[in-house]
């Protein structure tokens, strides 16, 4: 009876010194591939930085570049910048609609879910602080009536309210649901 069990301990360690070996092997394998190999020189590229919009307190600041409004970059310091929240290349903006809090004429300049209207002195600006400004310039403002809600961290119209009614009413619809069926498989 001794035998079967000597055999199988036999096995077993043989197993084991060739897992062992074979794991070993491949570590070691990736080392002497490079051994003796010159690295080619590679020189570290420098980081491309984002260019950055001109600083400013006021739209009136941004007066000398086309279609820039000063608003609140994603570094949260005001800035003269492009519809699309990106500085201006060689002083022109290319972006084709406006976004949150931008200067505007018309309705059909702004992003979706966004109105031109007159900016409203009595709520916070993009400093935090009341607005300055005393010509009541247009903006580009949430369509508050339909539910859009401004989010000034990432600059731009979200259906916050809109999502949570629809959410609380999809809600009393399935506990209501839920409660009828439970209703008709009690009756049987």
């Amino acid at each position: 009876m001794q035998q079967p069990l000597k055999s199988c301990t036999k096995c077993s360690s043989l197993t084991t010194f060739f897992t062992v070996f074979i794991i070993m092997f491949s570590l070691s394998s990736t080392a002497l591939t490079t051994f003796g190999i010159n690295k080619p020189a590679n020189n570290p590229v420098a980081p491309t930085h984002a260019p950055k919009g001109k600083e400013c307190y006021t739209n009136a600041d941004c007066v000398g570049i086309a279609d820039s409004s000063c608003v609140k970059d994603y570094d949260f310091k005001p800035r003269c910048l492009c519809g699309d929240f990106l500085a201006p290349v060689n002083g022109l903006c290319t972006a084709t609609l406006k976004g949150l809090r931008h200067q505007c004429k018309k309705t059909d300049e702004c992003e979706d879910n966004m109105l031109c209207r007159e900016n409203n002195s009595t709520k916070t600006t993009i400093l935090g602080s009341f607005s300055k400004d005393t010509n009541r310039e247009k903006l580009c403002l949430c369509d508050e009536e339909n539910g859009w809600m401004e989010n000034l961290i990432e600059n731009h119209c979200n259906a916050a309210v809109k999502n949570f009614i629809a959410s609380i009413f999809g809600y009393i619809v399935a506990v209501i649901f839920y409660f009828a069926i439970t209703q008709k498989v009690l009756q049987y």
